[in-house]
């Protein structure tokens, strides 16, 4: 969408009170610290030193982080697929990690990959002497006084994934024979105690979502790690959040409140994490975590393609440093083994009100899957992951990606930014040029699209989800997009009702998978994937065009893949869609434009007639 000044009132309008308080309070601290670095006041502050700390090491925990390709000797850092060779000069090293973008600079400061390199069955028997000199070293270059640290390196998130990176270094590199009188492991311990100090300052509490979670688990780990008052007040802190977020951040169908299949995956993996690593510390795991860990195992399950990997709904692409499968592996069976209830039954996707569900709805058949997004776009004080994807789906056919999402290519204000976020980018509808949510900058949403109805069905063997949401009622009031997608074994059927009144322009966007090759005729477009032969027949008035558009599998990854684009200016209301044969079959259905309904034909020869839901 192009700016508008009023979406600032609209983003700011759902913001939590304490967010905004918060939020003031850490731009007021910042420019107090800029100062202080300017004044050179910052190294007096800050450097305090730490005297020895007394640790009780956790225990290895199970979770497994991947990374890209990263050698230690070499000095080569490689994150979204954007490669650095570090300087040997701290100075000349700071200033070139400065100039990467600044999600690059928060995966340098996870470490997280260190872990991953340690994890690595080839991994050099050397390794844990190099990790232990570049931790050595990062502390050198980084120290919490030096000016610009704050930014990326002791930011609460970067800080939160390194803290639990440390732990557990501390532990993975005495497996490779580092004695523990080493006195790198007493000075990584004291880092630890300074980390956690300034972390038990700083919590994301004008962030909150995932990113607070994540101070949480910090917290819990280093409580569990420390003996000392830092320690303790940490895992008190952390215990007493982590049963009011896990309540707030966990749905009571199992997904992650933020809607990102992506975060889902992560956040499953840290609520196992902070779940095992109390387990392994002989403590009792709280009734909330278990049952949360349950639902999230269950509903990742259930939200995976064929293929495994997850759909690309708002921030959400294909993962470098966690697998989907090994976090689902890890999930059943640390819910077998302590036997947390609920973990093996299918979640809940349907209900009249979506507030504690996710409205993200699934269907199948023998050879199709389909998911399709009739959610809410997340928290309504925290929206930063979300998309214009509300009434988008996505289709595997015989395991494969036949109709998919966009994905994300980075984070950062750019074309490919604005574009993966907007109507545009989605298997979706547009009315009038504008997107059904007014996103803007790179997570910044004002008014948003809220769900008016959803639900799903079966009619004879014929699933059917539907959705409704009033995103474009800003334009006009009663414009509104209502979607059914009806699935039966040989066809897949995507109905549109745009409700309201007057002429109005709209479009309708199917993005293919890249591998899908298109061909359009006068009557139908034949849509070809290795073996498959499909034809798609609009149901509609609507032109329809051809085209390529850009699609984000990973991150720093753009491909061109063939994306069919239907357009009109018609009088709302109306009915209108899409229908995909496959193999040849003849159409199944037929759509009455003065009823505004649609007659399907069963697999056991009767029809039956839907209509609107509103």
């Amino acid at each position: 969408m192009s700016f508008r000044p009023e979406v600032i009132f609209w983003s700011l309008m759902y913001l939590r009170p304490s967010m905004i308080y918060w939020r003031v309070h850490r731009t007021v601290k910042g420019a107090g610290i800029r100062f202080m670095e300017k004044a050179r006041l910052a190294e007096r502050m800050f450097d305090r030193p730490v005297g020895d700390v007394s640790v009780s090491p956790v225990p290895r925990l199970s979770s497994r982080y991947h990374c890209e390709e990263i050698d230690l000797a070499e000095r080569r850092f490689s994150f979204l697929q954007d490669v650095l060779v570090l300087p040997e000069d701290a100075d000349e090293m700071r200033a070139a990690v400065a100039r990467k973008p600044l999600l690059w600079q928060f995966h340098f400061g996870y470490h997280d990959y260190l872990l991953a390199l340690m994890e690595d069955t080839d991994t050099d028997p050397l390794c844990a002497g190099k990790v232990l000199d570049f931790m050595e070293e990062w502390m050198h270059v980084y120290p919490l006084y030096t000016t610009g640290a704050r930014r990326s390196a002791w930011h609460p998130y970067v800080l939160s994934i390194r803290i639990e990176a440390w732990i557990r270094l501390h532990a993975r590199v005495q497996d490779f024979g580092v004695d523990t009188s080493d006195p790198r492991l007493a000075e990584i311990a004291r880092s630890i105690e300074l980390m956690t100090r300034v972390l038990l300052r700083n919590l994301e509490k004008g962030t909150m979502a995932n990113h607070l979670l994540r101070n949480i688990k910090a917290l819990v780990l280093a409580g569990l790690f420390l003996d000392t008052s830092t320690g303790a007040q940490a895992r008190r802190i952390g215990l007493t959040l982590l049963e009011r977020e896990i309540r707030e951040q966990v749905l009571d169908d199992g997904c992650h409140f933020e809607r990102s299949p992506m975060y889902h995956v992560s956040m499953t993996s840290d609520v196992l994490d902070i779940a095992e690593a109390i387990t392994l510390s002989e403590s009792t795991v709280p009734e909330a975590l278990s049952g949360a860990a349950a639902r999230m195992t269950a509903f990742l399950e259930h939200m995976r393609h064929p293929d495994g990997e997850i759909p690309y709904f708002n921030d959400a692409t294909r993962s470098f440093f966690l697998r989907t499968a090994e976090v689902l592996e890890r999930g059943h069976r640390l819910c077998e083994e302590m036997d947390w209830p609920g973990h093996s039954d299918a979640p809940e996707d349907t209900g009249a009100q979506p507030k504690r569900v996710s409205g993200l709805l699934t269907a199948q058949m023998p050879r199709s899957w389909v998911v399709f997004d009739a959610g809410n776009v997340g928290p309504d004080y925290q929206p930063g992951h979300t998309h214009c994807d509300t009434l988008s789906f996505e289709w595997s056919l015989d395991g494969d990606r036949f109709v998919t999402d966009t994905g994300v290519y980075h984070y950062r204000e750019s074309p490919e930014r604005f574009y993966s976020r907007s109507t545009a980018a989605h298997n979706t509808i547009e009315i009038e040029g504008e997107d059904q949510s007014e996103v803007w900058k790179s997570f910044r949403v004002g008014r948003r699209a809220k769900i008016l109805e959803y639900g799903r069905e079966e009619i004879d063997g014929v699933q059917i989800l539907r959705g409704a949401h009033d995103g474009y009622e800003r334009l006009e009031r009663g414009l509104v997009h209502e979607r059914a997608i009806l699935l039966a074994p040989a066809w897949l059927a995507v109905i549109d009702w745009l409700h309201g009144t007057g002429i109005h322009r709209y479009r309708s966007f199917l993005h293919l998978h890249p591998s899908v090759e298109i061909q359009v005729a006068a009557e139908h477009i034949r849509l070809r994937r290795g073996a498959h032969d499909i034809i798609l027949h609009s149901l509609g008035p609507e032109s329809v065009i051809s085209e390529r558009t850009e699609y984000y599998p990973a991150f720093g990854e753009k491909i061109l893949r063939p994306s069919v684009l239907q357009q009109n200016e018609a009088r709302f209301p109306l009915i209108t869609g899409n229908l995909f044969v496959l193999d040849g079959h003849d159409i199944p259905l037929h759509i009455d434009p003065l009823n505004k309904s649609v007659t399907f034909r069963l697999p056991r020869g009767k029809t039956h007639t839907i209509g609107s839901m509103m």
